[in-house]
């Protein structure tokens, strides 16, 4: 925030360009919100700039998930190739939640038990938690995008149980849907020539407006699949082409589901209070909500369009709200 001594002289008046302004420091480009917006745009559109990298196992697997043909031994080959994605894999198919309480000893037996879309979700996920939802200078709102993330693939197969919209990349366009916000807290850490990462409190509303941008980006470097890509690109106003896209139509409504079940990028006050247990925290955590609490937020008229494209009436709502709320109590705190 920006201080300054003086009366505001316009120019001509004497004493005009004396005054003094304080920045604090990594605040030199956040005194304007365009500014910053047009700042992380050049970021991000240079021809230089590069998102994080995901392991080769997971775009090999995209592809191998695609083959009609595909054969299961060829799935556990390349699992086999990157040891900690395979060790994870094992873990999270051994769990009760998957599982049903049995452990799973192999690879094989976890590729036959999930199935293959199942496995390359799952890759694509722990590629994500290694590669992109990590960060030194903004690690607890990387954690909350990373948590917001997963909720949002949950739903996403939640609303896809009520329609008739093919669910292939439901599950991974929920992950993926907000990447664009990692991604930028990611090169806003890197820059280089700044000692210190900008305040987060600051940045937020800029990060929030370049975030569908940021994922178009991320999207064509990574060479997603063309419906992943435009259901990034279109998660927050649905359209494509004049015509609402199914995929992000279910996107908006599983990202609303997660806002309001809690799990969205900015907790509730009463949840803030709880995490922090200070009572001087209070008024901080209360401004922070009031200040932060639409982003990554979607329109009601564009969540009305979401819903009638796919055929969700009120009924429908209903349901999906009830399976929304049983699914985001039953995701694992460590997925």
């Amino acid at each position: 925030m920006a201080t300054t001594t003086g009366q505001g002289k316009t120019r001509g008046q004497v004493g005009y360009g004396n005054g003094r302004a304080a920045i604090r420091e990594g605040d030199d480009c956040l005194l304007d919100e365009e500014a910053m917006v047009a700042e992380l745009l050049s970021c991000l559109e240079a021809p230089d700039y590069r998102p994080p990298t995901l392991p080769v196992v997971a775009f090999e697997l995209m592809t191998l998930s695609a083959r009609p043909d595909v054969d299961f031994r060829d799935v556990v080959a390349l699992l086999e190739r990157d040891s900690l994605i395979a060790g994870r894999v094992l873990h999270v198919a051994s769990s009760a939640a998957l599982a049903g309480g049995g452990k799973i000893a192999s690879l094989k037996e976890a590729t036959m038990r999930l199935g293959l879309l199942r496995i390359r979700d799952l890759v694509m996920q722990i590629a994500l938690n290694l590669r992109v939802f990590k960060s030194e200078a903004y690690g607890d709102a990387m954690e909350r995008v990373r948590r917001h993330a997963v909720a949002t693939a949950h739903l996403c197969r939640t609303v896809c149980k009520y329609t008739p919209i093919e669910g292939e990349f439901a599950f991974m366009a929920g992950l993926l849907h907000d990447v664009g916000i990692a991604g930028t807290l990611l090169a806003l850490a890197d820059r280089k020539g700044r000692r210190k990462p900008p305040d987060l409190l600051s940045i937020w509303p800029a990060v929030d407006r370049v975030h569908v941008r940021a994922g178009e980006i991320m999207a064509k470097h990574w060479q997603l699949p063309t419906d992943l890509r435009l259901a990034i690109g279109a998660h927050h106003q649905v359209l494509c082409g004049g015509h609402v896209h199914p995929l992000a139509a279910t996107l908006a409504i599983a990202n609303e589901l997660a806002h309001a079940g809690g799990a969205g990028l900015v907790a509730k006050a009463a949840d803030e209070e709880a995490q922090t247990g200070a009572v001087g925290a209070r008024a901080e955590s209360a401004d922070w909500t009031s200040a932060h609490s639409e982003l990554d937020r979607t329109g009601a008229k564009t969540l009305e369009s979401a819903r009638e494209a796919l055929g969700i009436d009120a009924r429908i709502q209903g349901l999906i709200e009830a399976d929304a709320k049983t699914a985001l109590e039953s995701i694992s705190a460590d997925t």
